[in-house]
C-alpha cells in the first residue's frame, strides 16, 4: 500500500512543479496590467496551468501536494505586491480542490478535472479588492496608474462581470485540463489516472 504521507521525494516534486507552474502563469500575470486581460486572468491561468498541475498530481497522488503548491504560489504573489485579501479566497479554494481530488485517490479523471477547475478559482482572490474595498483600491490604482486607467478598470469590474469571471474561469480551466490529458495521455494511463 502506498504511503499517504508526503515524503522527501514528494517535496522535491512539489518544489519542481510549483516552480514550473509559476513560470507557466507568469506571462498571463504580466498581461494582467491590461484591464481586459486582468478580467480574463483566472481563465488564462486555468488554461495554461493544466499541464504542470496535472503532472504534480500524477507524480505525488497524495493529499497536501496541490495544497502546498497553490498556497506557496499565492504567498509568493502576496509578497510581490498582490493583495493579501486574495488569500481569503485562494487558500480555502486550493484546499477544497485538493480534497475533491483526494476522494478519488487522485486516480479518478472526473474528480481530478473537477478539482482542477475548482483549483483554478484561486486567482479570483486577486480581484476581491475591486468588490470588497472598492473605493480605496480604485484610489490606489488611480494614484499608481492614472485617472484613465482607473476609470477603465472601474467600468470593467462591475458586479455584472462576476458571472463572466466565473464562467470564463471554468471554461479556461476545463480546456487546460483537456489539453493536459491529450498531451500527457500515456503518462496518465501508466499512473492509472485515465
Amino acid at each position: 500500500m502506498k504511503n499517504s504521507k508526503i515524503d522527501i521525494k514528494d517535496l522535491i516534486n512539489i518544489g519542481l512543479f510549483t516552480a514550473v507552474y509559476f513560470i507557466f502563469i507568469a506571462p498571463p500575470g504580466i498581461l494582467g496590467i491590461i484591464p481586459i486581460f486582468m478580467l480574463l486572468l483566472p481563465a488564462m491561468i486555468g488554461l495554461i496551468g493544466g499541464i504542470p498541475i496535472m503532472l504534480l498530481i500524477m507524480k505525488t497522488q497524495k493529499f497536501g501536494a496541490l495544497t502546498i503548491c497553490g498556497i506557496v504560489v499565492s504567498l509568493i504573489l502576496a509578497i510581490m505586491g498582490h493583495p493579501w485579501m486574495a488569500l481569503i479566497l485562494s487558500v480555502p479554494v486550493i484546499i477544497i480542490a485538493d480534497m475533491i481530488m483526494s476522494i478519488g485517490k487522485y486516480k479518478s479523471w472526473k474528480l481530478n478535472c473537477i478539482g482542477y477547475i475548482v483549483f483554478s478559482f484561486w486567482p479570483i482572490g486577486n480581484l476581491l479588492p475591486f468588490y470588497f474595498m472598492r473605493h480605496s483600491y480604485l484610489a490606489f490604482i488611480q494614484e499608481k496608474y492614472g485617472t484613465d486607467y482607473e476609470a477603465t478598470v472601474e467600468s470593467i469590474f462591475s458586479l455584472g462581470m462576476i458571472p463572466v469571471i466565473i464562467a470564463t474561469t471554468i471554461i479556461g480551466a476545463w480546456i487546460g485540463v483537456v489539453v493536459a490529458k491529450n498531451v500527457l495521455k500515456k503518462h496518465f494511463q501508466r499512473a492509472g489516472m485515465i
